[in-house]
């Protein structure tokens, strides 16, 4: 009533300057104002109205229901035609809009969903992500129930089980999985005069992952729109549970192709390394056995020395592996303490003492030195382990050099030695276990004492690499950060000398 009302208070003072017809045109365009905003019902009202007090204040005779004008009497049809479509049309544009609203919507909730998936790397980061969301948009309690090694469901626990969920009925949810159909049927869609739990199986590309749970109280049902988005949530989780799995089984398959690798590796070493030692300890102690008699001092003693000499090597090698093996289960914990760095490096020198007696060696020690904190007996396996590997691969005779440098937070050490040097491409493998950038040398080795070397190092924080050194030959930079402020010797003797 309040859009023809207003019409006419707008028309009254006009009457007498404009026709009746364009009066009719100002009515017309409230109708259709009242269309726009209110549909159908509303605008029709309207129409009728208008034409009531068209024809009582402005069709003559005027304060008369009575209209003598023919051309007035088609405009007022064509007012409520006009009302009639246009409300139609505005009903189907609101129509259209909230479907275009509710996809936006789904839309956006399906993106949340799929982004905070992408992110999970675990089976039960998927389940959470998956009830936290359904939860969010049907706020109906939910869970997963996923099947054991005999394909038998059970409940989740934890946070998997959220509250509010009502006890399951596991034969109901069985049938769902093993049938691979919703249960009960029709999924929720029908009414429930009492309240319930709905069963979907998630069926993915190699069968059944499980059966997802929903609470459904008394009285409430899915619509068609909850049960598509729905089924859209639960394809969603399928993938993502389908991805992490097999992702899994990656990792697994992985780890199996790697120890694989690591037992050939250790088999090849050990046979290779082992097979000449052996070899000569039965061959001299067979000759000692059977004819000892026919032997002088000299050859005795020759044939002893061989057999203590690869004895040595195997037993050298057999500590190696169990070393490295021990290094990387982390079951070898430091024993940290301060220690001057020069004692490290000469107990080194004088375990190496035999090997190293045709070598010169070069110590420079920077004059700032004063304690590490380290573990010595590792670190003084590292530099042995460094020193074998300079006498073993370099010239007779060539020189080694040993050098470190102090600055506010790093202790850098090198090996340096005058041998033919470590190709570009091998510079990071030579520190893999069983690497060797030349497995066929006379040389013997299972490709170890580096790889242990660079897990002593990592240990303690620092790194190692290689380098090669200007005018022939390899450097090796250990580096060792300085975490602590070492003690005052000066402040120790003293104290030590008034005890």
């Amino acid at each position: 009533m309040a859009a023809p009302t207003l019409c006419t208070l707008i028309n009254w003072p006009l009457r007498g300057q404009i026709s009746p017809a364009n009066i009719l045109m100002i009515y017309l365009l409230g109708v259709f104002f009242v269309a726009i905003r209110f549909g159908r019902g509303p605008s029709i009202l309207a129409s009728l109205q208008s034409a009531g007090t068209f024809a009582f204040f402005v069709a003559p005779p005027i304060f008369s229901f009575a209209v003598s004008d023919t051309e007035h009497l088609i405009g007022l049809a064509v007012m409520l035609i006009v009302a009639v479509v246009t409300s139609s049309l505005m009903d189907a544009l609101r129509s259209q809009a909230a479907v275009a609203a509710q996809g936006e919507q789904r839309a956006s909730t399906l993106y949340r969903l799929s982004k905070e998936l992408a992110g999970t790397r675990q089976e039960a980061d998927v389940i959470a992500a998956g009830i936290k969301h359904i939860y969010s948009e049907f706020g109906l309690p939910n869970t997963l129930l996923v099947p054991d090694g005999q394909a038998r469901l059970h409940c989740p626990e934890g946070d998997l089980w959220p509250p509010g969920m009502p006890d399951l009925d596991l034969a109901l949810a069985q049938q769902a999985f093993d049938q691979g159909q919703p249960q009960p049927p029709g999924g929720g869609t029908d009414t429930n005069s009492v309240g319930t739990s709905l069963y979907w199986p998630l069926v993915g590309s190699e069968g059944v992952l499980g059966v997802w749970v929903m609470a459904l109280p008394a009285h409430r049902r899915l619509s068609p729109e909850e049960r598509t988005l729905l089924d859209l949530f639960l394809h969603q989780i399928v993938q993502s549970l389908e991805r992490v799995r097999a992702a899994e089984q990656a990792r697994c398959t992985a780890i199996r192709i790697e120890a694989e690798t690591l037992r050939n590796s250790l088999l090849s070493a050990i046979s290779h390394d082992l097979r000449t030692p052996l070899s000569t300890i039965v061959g001299a102690s067979g000759t000692l056995v059977e004819g000892d008699e026919h032997l002088d001092a000299e050859h005795r003693q020759k044939l002893i020395r061989a057999i203590h000499e690869d004895a040595k090597r195997m037993s050298d090698l057999t500590h190696k592996i169990l070393d490295m093996a021990r290094l990387e289960a982390g079951k070898v914990a430091l024993n940290r303490q301060w220690y001057a760095l020069e004692e490290i490096i000469g107990s080194a020198l004088r375990r190496m003492r035999k090997q190293l007696e045709d070598r010169p060696v070069t110590v420079e020690l920077d004059n700032g030195l004063t304690l590490v904190h380290v573990d010595a007996v590792l670190m003084q396996q590292v530099l042995v382990n460094l020193l074998e590997n300079a006498v073993k691969y370099t010239p007779e005779a060539s020189s080694i050099e040993i050098t470190a440098e102090l600055s506010p937070k790093l202790l850098t050490l090198f090996i340096a030695d005058r041998g033919p040097g470590i190709p570009e491409k091998f510079e990071h493998q030579i520190f893999d276990k069983f690497f060797r950038v030349y497995p066929e040398a006379p040389q013997g080795g299972a490709g170890l004492g580096l790889a242990i070397c660079r897990a002593i190092i990592s240990a303690h924080g620092g790194d190692i690499r290689v380098e090669p050194q200007a005018g022939g030959g390899s450097v090796f930079r250990l580096e060792l950060p300085l975490t602590e402020t070492p003690p005052d010797i000066e402040l120790e003797n003293e104290a030590l000398s008034r005890s």
